[in-house]
């Protein structure tokens, strides 16, 4: 956005003398080719997480799976195969760290959700997709940290397999959800800035 303000100040038809537009060109011009720095300087100083990572175990509930709001243990949870993009490094069999009480009815976060291989999913809510005496699908939304990597968001898949009692079996996937190219968005916005000052910049030289 301040990049494209920028443009329109530097396209906009002005009174000003030939030398006072001159200065002003070469002020914004600064101006803009700092944005347009900035967006390269966070792009290559924060690398978001991207993939998916699975993992699988047992979940201890607070009552029957169709009237369960939470889980009060977790056991034996390890990472799956077929992890990808930045959890593509982390073998099967992988011993995870998981935080209990997971409380999803109501929601509630919960910090450090799982860990494993450097990386903590700190969930920030969740719902219940699904939820009757044939099972439990919840989804939910939080934040990916660790290994030099950006904070990126992502989201939360946990499915309970039918079965009887309380502790029955569970998996579950986390995908990261990248940013949407924000910093992307401003470096262009910045570009598109340098193209508009220099097209002015050339119209005032043949003046």
């Amino acid at each position: 956005m301040l990049a494209q303000a920028m443009l329109l100040l530097l396209t906009e038809p002005r009174k000003e003398t030939k030398g006072q537009t001159m200065k002003l060109s070469k002020t914004l011009l600064a101006i803009v080719a700092a944005v347009a720095s900035v967006g390269l300087l966070s792009s290559a100083q924060a690398t978001p997480i991207t993939g998916m990572l699975n993992i699988s175990g047992t979940a201890t509930y607070n009552a029957p799976i169709a009237t369960a709001t939470q889980v009060t243990l977790f056991n034996d949870v390890v990472t799956g195969g077929a992890n990808t993009g930045s959890f593509s490094g982390i073998p099967a069999m992988v011993s995870v760290t998981m935080t209990s009480p997971y409380i999803f009815n109501p929601s509630t976060p919960t910090p450090a959700l799982w860990s494993v291989a450097g990386f903590t999913f700190d969930l920030l809510s969740s719902v219940i997709f699904f939820q009757s005496s044939h099972g439990i699908l919840l989804e939910g939304e939080g934040i990916i940290t660790g290994n030099g990597f950006a904070p990126t968001s992502g989201h939360w898949s946990c499915s309970q397999q039918e079965g009887a009692g309380t502790t029955l079996t569970f998996s579950a996937t986390t995908s990261a959800v990248p940013d949407g190219g924000m910093t992307a968005t401003l470096l262009g916005l910045g570009l598109a800035g340098l193209v508009g000052a220099g097209r002015l910049h050339r119209r005032l030289a043949k003046a």
